[in-house]
């Protein structure tokens, strides 16, 4: 499959420096370096985990001119992150919005490898589902491809005709699936709320309670929780099975986040775990994760 040239000057690379002292800086390093994509001249679009936290970022358009970011804004729900750029106008990625994407399509992803170098990979489509993950994050409609990332997160995957698709966020170890991206649907449905210049006090933010749950035989037990986090300071411990919330039973990770979401930042949560044989009910003040990761 030809790689349409009009790609190459929407691609940029990133290098984000984030303080010791941040929450994410121990998983995530102080130090991360990614790919991103124009989609307009003054804005681009990455993975939020390449960004989140920062204190400095250093973006450099495929003419290797740098730019200076002025704002971002992290997407926790979506796993996107929105900069807003000054300098040189960027040339912006034309956006596939209006059609599905659908399984067996042919993809193709340009990544960074260094702030002067681009590689890029084709393949297929080979899923658009469900998607869960142990960081208390979900998708409806994730985009599945038989393509392997040979450089950076926060890549765009395009389609045959140039058009992007979506934002590589995560290697997968499946066999035939390689790399999943968050459909560019997600930003567009999100794009006054990424640019506004403040976040909206008027909307409610979703329960967050900062634990690490793997689906295990028939159920989701923890893995871990984030130091300082809400599960934490309630007392949830890694081996904890988590059996129901709010009276809910539970047995995936699909089933414990949509119990989860139904309560707001700062609302009680009830959860029902079995440690040691015992079981016992641990209540959780959900936290506002943009607040703790900010």
């Amino acid at each position: 499959m030809a790689v349409p040239r009009e790609t190459t000057p929407s691609t940029a690379f990133l290098r984000s420096h984030v303080p010791r002292r941040h929450p994410s800086a121990a998983v995530l390093g102080e130090e991360r370096m990614g790919a991103a994509v124009a989609v307009d001249a003054q804005h681009v679009l990455t993975a939020h985990y390449l960004v989140m936290g920062a204190s400095r970022i250093q973006l450099a358009g495929a003419d290797g001119r740098p730019r200076d970011v002025r704002r971002f804004r992290v997407d926790h729900e979506t796993g996107l992150a929105l900069l807003a750029v000054e300098g040189p106008p960027l040339r912006p990625a034309r956006l596939r919005a209006e059609r599905e994407v659908s399984p067996g399509e042919p993809i193709f992803l340009l990544t960074c490898t260094s702030k002067g170098e681009r590689k890029g990979a084709t393949g297929h489509v080979c899923m658009v589902g469900p998607f869960e993950a142990f960081w208390e994050y979900m998708l409806d409609r994730a985009i599945m491809t038989t393509a392997i990332n040979p450089g950076l997160a926060g890549a765009p995957l395009f389609d045959s005709e140039g058009l992007l698709l979506g934002i590589v966020s995560l290697s997968l170890a499946a066999v035939g699936r390689y790399s999943l991206a968050i459909p560019i649907d997600l930003y567009l449905a999100r794009r006054d709320r990424l640019e506004a210049e403040a976040p909206d006090p008027s909307r409610p933010a979703r329960a967050w309670t900062g634990i690490y749950p793997q689906a295990y035989d028939g159920g989701v037990v923890l893995t871990g929780v984030v130091p300082g986090g809400p599960g934490d300071k309630a007392g949830l411990a890694r081996g904890d099975l988590i059996l129901s919330v709010d009276g809910q039973a539970v047995a995936s990770l699909r089933e414990l986040y949509a119990a989860l979401w139904k309560r707001a930042a700062s609302e009680s949560i009830s959860l029902q775990v079995l440690r040691d044989g015992a079981i016992r009910v641990v209540e959780v003040a959900a936290g506002d994760r943009d607040e703790f990761y900010r």
